[in-house]
Formats: structure tokens, C-alpha cells, sequence
């Protein structure tokens, strides 16, 4: 069967150009679109495997994929949240409805609850996700993705997808299925990795192996689909109904390092040997155990009260982060840093 590509829908455009492992658990290959240039992992992935790379361990301090310590970013989130719901509320009516797709354990979530009054929903893939966040906050995330949960038409005001869209299997589908449920005039805020800084330390690593012989693969290791520029996102957006009202380049340090411009680049990333390369059993993978999540719904409380420091959930230390953070943000037409963010509206 015949498939596009999810930027400029060319059929039967996509080569393969760098063969990688996805979090250690599957051998996968970047193709490229022969005629813009898009980079994707194909052949997609199936519902099932997706599944099976984004369990409960996915946020596991102890654990082998996804994040090494998720519950660190509890705080940030609250702080991240002060500053989206003050810049939001001008834009926003008092009793707005806002979705989060991809919301994880819902940090970001619970923090937009304490600076605002709108009602306030969640999505995520992770089924350990949506039992942590009611556990943990009494916040209600379904579980599964957009299109699957098949939310009313133009039902939400606001829209989130922070680190989402590279996740995401059909792009070009998932921002249709948005627009939907969006309502005209209404906004989504989105984050999504630059694509270049996300393949050249992948690519650097092939190389390497190249040169040594090994038989190994680079490693992702944060499941990472799609790899879009800024000209692919703008052309995505704009083709699926969205005016661009903003955009800036953010974590310029981290992206200078990621593109091969300061050394270091390629700390974060490392290589698997084939053999170490295991797909987890589906019939070994419960739905939900109640068990194990209760267990690592524990360690993730004990770990963000371990963490927690009064000093960083104060109002002044929150303009304190941001005024540092702001040395890591530049305009739109760079495509320096390592993430993209954006703030859309409906048209």
C-alpha cells in the first residue's frame, strides 16, 4: 500500500537514511522524503508497539527508557504553568476548557489548576499516567490517544502539546484530528524538538560505529518519530488550519551542543549492541497492574517530595529561572536551539 509523506504528501517518497534503535527495544530506520526533505521512522509504528514503548517505566527513576528521573520536573512544570496561565488569561475567557494531549503524570496540568479557573482536561497514550494523575492530584486523564478518544467537535478553547508531536505516528492526521476539537479562534501551544539537532547526534554516532565495526545501532532513547525543521512545522501547521501567532527557537545552549557547535554534543546519546536489542512480549505486558502501579506511583510521590525545595515554588524565584532562561531563547528564523515553540490559533 501507497503512503505519503506527512508534510508535502508526495506518494512513495520516503528512503531510508539512518538505521537507529528505539529505546533499546526495536531496530528502526529513518527515512527521508526525497522530495522536501522530512525525516520519519518508517515503516510506522502499530498501536500495540506503541503501547509497549511507553509503559509505566517510562517514567521510572530506575528504569532503562524514556526519562531517567521524571519526578525533577515537578517544580518546573509548577513554575512553568505560573507563566502560561498569566500569558493565556489575557487571551482566554475565565471559563475556558483546555485540553493537555501528551499531559505524562500531569505536573503541568495540576499547576495550571492552581493559577486559573478553567476546566481543565487530559490525555495520554500511558495508562500508569492517567492512574498517577487521579491518584496523585484527583485529576481525571483518559487514556489513548486523540483519535481514539474522539472528543466533540470544537469542544476545547485551549489546547496543549508540549514534546508531543514527534511522538505521534500520522502527524499530518494528528494535527487534522486537533483542529477538530479545537474551537475557531481557539489556541494550542506547542513544543516540538528542532528535527536537525535531533538527527545529527544519531548521525554522529553511526559514524562512529561505522569506523569501529561494531555491530551496534545509535540508541534513542525517548521514542522520537518525526523529525521536522522549522519550514516542515510552519507548512504543517498552516495546511491543517492554523495561523502561526508566535515562534521562537528555546534551549539554544543545549541545541548548539546537539548541532556539533559546542563540544558535547553527544553526551546524551549512546549506542546498543543488536543483541541487546529485546522487544517486550505483549502478552507479558498487563493493561494495568494495580500492583505494580501502586508501587511506582509510591516511589514517584517519595521522589518528588525528595526533590521538592520550597525556595524554587516562590513567585520570585520563578522570575528569577525565567529571566536566566531567557538567554536561551531566540526568534523564529533561527533554527538554533534545540526545541520549536509555538502558539497556533484556529482559523
Amino acid at each position: 500500500m501507497s503512503e505519503t509523506c506527512d508534510i508535502c504528501n508526495a506518494p512513495d517518497s520516503m528512503h531510508p537514511l539512518l538505521e537507529m534503535s528505539l529505546l533499546g527495544i526495536t531496530a528502526a530506520w529513518v527515512q527521508q522524503c526525497e522530495s522536501c526533505g522530512f525525516r520519519q521512522i518508517r515503516p510506522r509504528l502499530t498501536r500495540e508497539t506503541l503501547s509497549l514503548i511507553y509503559p509505566g517505566e517510562y517514567f521510572d527513576s530506575a528504569g532503562t527508557i524514556g526519562y531517567s528521573d521524571f519526578s525533577r520536573q515537578e517544580q518546573r512544570y509548577q513554575r512553568l504553568a505560573y507563566f502560561l496561565a498569566k500569558k493565556m488569561r489575557r487571551l482566554l475567557p475565565p471559563e475556558a476548557k483546555l485540553l493537555e494531549i501528551g499531559c505524562a503524570l500531569g505536573f503541568l496540568l495540576h499547576g495550571l489548576e492552581r493559577y486559573t479557573s478553567w476546566n481543565i482536561q487530559g490525555l495520554d497514550i500511558s495508562s500508569f499516567a492517567s492512574f498517577f494523575a487521579a491518584k496523585m492530584y484527583g485529576m481525571h486523564v483518559a487514556c489513548g490517544t486523540l483519535q481514539e478518544v474522539r472528543f466533540p467537535d470544537s469542544n476545547f478553547d485551549f489546547i496543549i502539546q508540549k514534546d508531543l508531536l514527534e511522538h505521534v505516528p500520522h502527524p499530518r492526521m494528528h494535527m487534522l484530528e486537533t483542529n477538530r476539537v479545537l474551537k475557531k479562534g481557539g489556541y494550542l501551544w506547542l513544543i516540538t524538538p528542532n528535527g536537525e539537532a535531533n538527527i545529527r547526534p544519531l548521525q554522529r554516532a553511526a559514524h562512529k560505529i561505522h569506523k569501529t565495526g561494531t555491530d551496534a545501532l545509535p540508541l534513542l532513547g525517548q521514542g522520537h518519530l518525526s523529525f521536522f525543521s522549522k519550514n516542515h512545522l510552519t507548512r504543517l501547521f498552516s495546511e491543517t488550519g492554523f495561523d502561526c501567532i508566535s515562534m521562537r527557537n528555546i534551549s539554544i545552549r543545549r541545541g548548539f551542543r546537539a548541532l556539533g557547535f559546542l563540544p558535547g554534543g553527544n553526551r546524551s546519546f549512546s549506542t546498543i549492541l543488536r543483541k541487546d536489542i529485546s522487544m517486550p512480549a505483549p502478552g507479558n505486558q498487563p493493561a494495568i497492574d494495580q500492583d505494580r502501579y501502586q508501587r511506582l506511583y509510591e516511589q514517584i510521590a517519595q521522589d518528588i517530595n525528595r526533590h521538592y525545595n520550597p525556595i524554587r515554588s516562590r513567585t520570585l524565584y520563578f522570575y528569577y529561572r525565567r529571566l536566566l532562561q531567557s538567554t536561551g531563547r531566540l526568534p523564529g528564523w533561527a533554527t538554533l536551539g534545540l526545541d520549536f515553540e509555538f502558539l497556533l490559533r484556529k482559523r
